[in-house]
């Protein structure tokens, strides 16, 4: 019995030389089943070590289940793939797909002002498909597919300074300000991609103008 306790030493050992968290995990998983194994065939069986292993046990199956979970090929549809492509690039597919969820798809009509300047705006939108005008007095910038629309407003929390309307008929993805940046507090490795998004939209369109 004394090499089901060598085994599971070397499969410790070994987990911690791996980089990979899910192989780290299931090698202690299998390592704990075997230490577990030898303490239930001792002479008098440890109960201790059997309990305490079985909880190290559960927990470690439970996130390779998230690992595993975590690492599903992502599926997108047309408009997502498009959508990702022109604004998303810097983010993972499945980061992508966490921020889409918050979101919804919406349309306007061409002539649709979907922003007003001096009133308060409690969305960030992108551009799927289309363009859009952004008036401010005396000058008038258009924004294509993949720029953000809200952007200022979102960073700053002030009220718009400029008339957004719809060019022709746009498809865009909204986001709640209010929960995007609850969402975004909660995951600081993804705001931190999507503050690199918002960045580089913000240097494209200084460029532009």
């Amino acid at each position: 019995m004394a090499y089901l306790l060598h085994a599971a030493n070397v499969l410790y050992l070994l987990s911690y030389l791996v980089k990979d968290i899910l192989w780290l995990r299931l090698l202690t998983v299998v390592a704990g089943v075997l230490l577990m194994t030898w303490a239930f065939l001792q002479p008098q069986p440890v109960w201790a070590s059997l309990a305490w292993n079985s909880v190290f046990l559960c927990i470690n199956l439970y996130q390779s289940w998230l690992l595993v979970l975590e690492r599903r090929p992502v599926r997108l549809s047309e408009r997502e793939t498009l959508l990702y492509r022109l604004a998303f690039r810097s983010l993972t597919p499945r980061e992508f797909v966490k921020l889409l969820a918050l979101g919804r798809w919406e349309e306007a009509s061409a002539e649709t002002r979907i922003v007003e300047r001096a009133r308060g705006l409690d969305r960030l939108m992108v551009i799927a498909s289309g363009r859009t005008a952004v008036k401010v007095p005396g000058r008038v910038v258009e924004l294509g597919e993949g720029r953000f629309v809200g952007e200022m407003s979102f960073i700053t929390g002030e009220a718009p300074t400029a008339d957004v309307v719809a060019i022709d008929a746009i498809r865009y993805v909204s986001w709640p300000k209010a929960e995007l940046k609850t969402f975004l507090a909660q995951h600081p490795p993804l705001r931190a991609a999507w503050q690199a998004v918002l960045g580089a939209d913000l240097v494209s369109k200084l460029r532009a103008a």
